[in-house]
């Protein structure tokens, strides 16, 4: 008597765990649609402009049911869709794409901008100073602040702004009329300076054998590179080639002689 009750036990035991192993038909069919809907957002022709879908610099952070609308013959009605939402490598802002799952469509496509502070925002106001020499005595040691010791033709020196938390930076303005020739001087320690040209897009050039970048603009241009002094930022209205001669000449600043080499 007690083996059949343990055979039967076995027995209800077996059934229920082997349940518990099947694929639940419904998640099943959701996943395959998910799938789908993926594979759809993947090959559209706006999705792939807006987002890098070749180079892989992105990621799906979710897929799931939304409500859409949709416009028929006479009448306006709403069905449930799915939405496929991206994001790009480096970025916070996504990107949804809305699947009619029935016609295979893509019926929506939108941005979500994700409102990011601004860098460097917070911090006190720069002090600002009206020679070079005045603000070569404000900089800490060890980091000599960066100039030109020839400056440009038609371009005068203008002033010096140093800022410090949370972006530490120098920024040496010369102008000629309206026009800014700025470089901006990160000491050797701290992260070049938020708004900095980075690498994408951007064109090669070399600053006295350091790697640099140059970005052209619509009426300013921009150079970043680094070097043992630190990293550096140039903008203004000149050429390419006349950017990385200005930057070439770069030096920091010595009180005795202008300049010291490096």
């Amino acid at each position: 008597m007690y083996a059949g009750i343990v055979i039967l036990v076995l027995l209800v035991l077996g059934v229920t765990l082997g349940a518990g192993c099947l694929e639940d038909p419904a998640h099943e069919t959701l996943g395959l649609q998910n799938e789908a809907a993926i594979a759809i957002a993947l090959r559209d022709t706006i999705v792939r402009e807006q987002i890098p879908i070749e180079s892989g610099e992105y990621e799906i952070v979710d897929v799931g049911p939304e409500f859409c609308m949709q416009t028929g013959p006479g009448s306006t009605f709403s069905r449930t869709c799915t939405a496929v939402t991206f994001r790009c490598s480096g970025q916070r802002s996504l990107y949804h794409v809305i699947i009619d799952d029935a016609d295979e469509t893509v019926v929506g496509r939108y941005w979500q901008w994700v409102k990011e502070p601004m860098p460097c925002s917070g911090g006190e106001p720069p002090v600002e100073y009206s020679t070079i020499e005045e603000a070569s005595i404000a900089v800490k040691p060890g980091c000599p602040l960066a100039t030109l010791p020839v400056i440009p033709a038609a371009y005068s020196f203008s002033i010096v702004r140093i800022y410090g938390e949370p972006c530490p930076r120098r920024d040496i303005v010369y102008t000629r009329g309206s026009e800014e020739l700025r470089l901006i001087h990160v000491c050797p320690g701290h992260p070049p300076y938020a708004f900095a040209i980075t690498g994408k897009g951007a064109d090669e050039v070399a600053i006295r054998g350091s790697p640099g970048k140059f970005v052209q603009g619509i009426g300013q241009n921009q150079l970043a590179w680094a070097d043992a002094h630190g990293s550096y930022w140039l903008l203004g209205d000149m050429s390419r080639e006349d950017l990385v001669a200005v930057a070439s000449s770069v030096e920091p600043y010595s009180r005795a002689g202008g300049t010291v080499s490096g």
